[in-house]
């Protein structure tokens, strides 16, 4: 969905990045420029990566961010990290010298990252793309009255669960 919404958005070039090979071959080749699982490679293809969607932060968050920081051809150019989430860990450690000597940017997205009214104001937006069919979303449908059930079962990450009226 990331990589779908960073083409709307205007991205010339999407990079997706992550440690599971089968999660990365789902994405497809035509959505992202490239797909890697190897923090090096991140590295080298990300010299001139202006905005990362980070949703693990933790040790792969440090590790991409000192490749990315390390290969910045251009170091005036801005790198705008976004953390969105926390799946390998809540702390990632990073050395003073990649703020130094870059134009790092360290945002968050989440409660709290806009107010409601700002994230009230994009929903028309966002639902016109979705009825549009703009956005590729193969939904799970599961009864409300299947919450509890739904919320511990296994999670498959190729399909987005809506939950539908008993």
């Amino acid at each position: 969905m990331a990589v779908q919404v960073c083409q709307l958005l205007g991205a010339g070039q999407v990079i997706a990045a992550g440690r599971d090979p089968e999660r990365l071959a789902a994405i497809p080749r035509a959505a992202a420029t490239a797909l890697t699982s190897d923090p090096e490679t991140i590295g080298w293809l990300g010299a001139t990566v202006d905005v990362v969607l980070d949703f693990l932060w933790g040790e792969p968050a440090e590790t991409a961010m000192a490749a990315l920081v390390a290969r910045r051809t251009d170091l005036l150019r801005p790198l705008t990290w976004v953390n969105l989430g926390e799946m390998a860990g809540a702390q990632a450690m990073l050395p003073a010298g990649s703020l130094r000597s870059s134009r790092l940017q360290l945002v968050g997205s989440g409660q709290g990252s806009l107010t409601a009214a700002e994230m009230a104001a994009e929903i028309p937006a966002v639902a016109a793309e979705i009825a549009r069919g703009t956005f590729a979303v193969e939904p799970a449908p599961i009864a409300l009255s299947d919450v509890e059930r739904a919320w511990s079962r296994p999670v498959d990450s190729s399909k987005r669960i809506v939950f539908t009226p008993n």
